[in-house]
């Protein structure tokens, strides 16, 4: 890593002033019998980028990094027509995550009782939600953010972090995207536009250093 790009970070990472987002971990989006995987789409990218998140949430919760999980639901509640028609109005393609359902669980990870867990139900974990609300009750200057889809859920909750006044620091291997061409665009997208993009393995000295 550039040691000035190492200095904004530590800079940055201030003690009490960042947290950890986790975006849409859920079964439809990262497991074998999920939605998604029934698409025929290859989730060897999502199941890397889980465990490298499973390593980096331990390395957190030693520094005391406070941690959002952010989940999406769906349901007819929430199904607007602009909505359901975003994938041609394909209801077999839009039923991800409905209300309830198994889909919606947690993959391979799970909230401890001390962290908070945000519902949304559109692509931005800020649109509609109390994120914003808890991120300034807690102070959070800083947000550390992975989960799935990079190019999609991930990027777009990023980009409204910025857009809040949010240090946006994306870990690039605690994300992934169905096609390396999306996920790399949106490392792109970020490290020119939106904030900073870094590596857990990078990362975990620094959130070490919050302890102290």
């Amino acid at each position: 890593m550039d040691e000035e790009l190492r200095k904004l970070i530590i800079e940055r990472l201030k003690p009490s002033r960042t947290a950890l987002v986790v975006v849409d971990v859920q079964n439809d989006f990262c497991q074998q019998e999920g939605r998604v995987s029934k698409r025929g789409i290859d989730l060897s990218q999502i199941e890397k980028s889980v465990l490298n998140l499973i390593h980096f949430l331990d390395h957190c919760r030693k520094a005391n990094v406070p941690i959002i999980f952010v989940k999406t639901i769906h349901s007819v509640w929430t199904d607007s027509p602009s909505w359901v028609g975003r994938l041609g109005g394909n209801t077999k393609e839009t039923a991800i995550c409905r209300l309830d359902s198994w889909g919606a669980e947690f993959y391979k990870v799970e909230p401890w009782e001390n962290e908070f867990i945000i519902t949304k139900h559109r692509y931005s974990g800020f649109v509609g939600t109390d994120l914003d609300l808890v991120l300034r009750s807690k102070g959070v200057e800083t947000i550390l953010i992975c989960g799935v889809a990079t190019n999609v859920c991930v990027e777009t909750t990023a980009r409204d972090g910025f857009n809040l006044n949010y240090n946006v620091i994306l870990i690039e291997d605690c994300c992934g995207a169905f096609s390396h061409e999306e996920h790399t665009s949106t490392l792109r997208n970020i490290r020119n536009y939106f904030g900073i993009v870094a590596d857990s393995r990078n990362l975990w000295e620094m959130v070490e250093g919050l302890k102290k």
